[in-house]
């Protein structure tokens, strides 16, 4: 059962939702977006880690259930990762499994490399640490479904983005090109695109408030600096490693993989057949039981 509440840390309040028993083995949740909040990875997740583990959601300062954004200090990956050493010790937790989403793997990247004493084991999910390199590998994907639908400028643009020489920046567009995909956009993220449907139904259904749900608006700037990689960072990894993609994920690309294997000793990556970006929606059996056993091993 969930137990949310809100907990002050660092000059704001931050959504938790724990549970589990408080003795069992805990894992963080840090979920990407960014600005998307924990309530979908809770609601397919919760309960199912919480047999065995003890599970802990937040939703990142300034995000959905979470007080507003504070003006001060500047949103940055580092304050994130200040709020949940700072959500350890409030929660009297002596170390813990981190578990990073997409450009929530990012922050996790960086939290286990910078507290290294207070994490016993990292697992990435569809990590984004190269918007550049997800972008050009998405991008090509973006266009041929573009051609599908008849939108045959909006695939050029998509093409000549992903030839471009150089690095990729925010300030390209890239999201608002592969926004020209409309309603069918969020199918790129899965496995099966009906389960796009099924995504928006359940934030719909959820009985938070648009207000509330605008909030994570405050995490786009945050979209800028994922365009300078953390893949350096991950010669610094001295703790446990998975990594877990969908076999149809989009942002994780084979060269992240790669690094990822070839960089920390021991890595091991763990691929699911039926998903996308959100194999904690798609295949929520499989996932649980993958987490489950990796945090059992290294964070019991």
């Amino acid at each position: 059962m969930s137990s949310g509440r809100l907990v002050s840390v660092n000059r704001t309040r931050l959504f938790v939702d724990d549970r589990g028993d408080i003795g069992a083995p805990p894992v963080l949740f840090v979920h990407g977006g960014p600005g998307q909040g924990c309530y979908d990875f809770m609601y397919a997740q919760g309960d199912l880690l919480a047999r065995k583990l003890r599970v802990i959601g937040v939703d990142q300062r300034g995000t959905l259930r979470s007080d507003p954004l504070p003006a001060v200090p500047p949103l940055s990956a580092e304050l994130l990762v200040a709020d949940f050493e700072a959500l350890r010790a409030r929660l009297r937790i002596e170390s813990w499994a981190v578990l990073g989403h997409s450009a929530g793997a990012g922050y996790a990247l960086r939290y286990v490399t910078s507290h290294p004493g207070a994490v016993r084991g990292v697992i990435f999910d569809c990590p984004c640490w190269d918007a550049d390199m997800s972008d050009r590998y998405r991008l090509p994907v973006v266009a041929r479904r573009l051609e599908e639908l008849g939108q045959l400028p909006d695939a050029e643009r998509c093409r000549e983005l992903a030839a471009k020489s150089g690095r990729l920046t925010f300030s390209d567009g890239t999201r608002q090109a592969m926004q020209t995909l409309g309603a069918h956009y969020l199918e790129q993220f899965f496995h099966d695109r009906g389960a796009a449907a099924g995504f928006t139904a359940l934030l719909e259904a959820s009985g938070l408030t648009p207000e509330q749900w605008q909030r994570g608006n405050s995490h786009w700037p945050l979209r800028a600096a994922m365009y300078e990689s953390v893949l350096p960072l991950l010669a610094r990894v001295r703790r446990p490693a998975l990594l877990m993609r969908g076999q149809d994920d989009l942002v994780t690309t084979p060269d992240m993989i790669a690094a990822f294997e070839r960089t920390i000793a021991g890595a091991v990556v763990r691929t699911f057949g039926s998903s996308g970006h959100f194999g904690y929606l798609e295949e929520p059996a499989e996932y649980g039981a993958a987490v489950t056993e990796f945090v059992l091993a290294h964070a019991g």
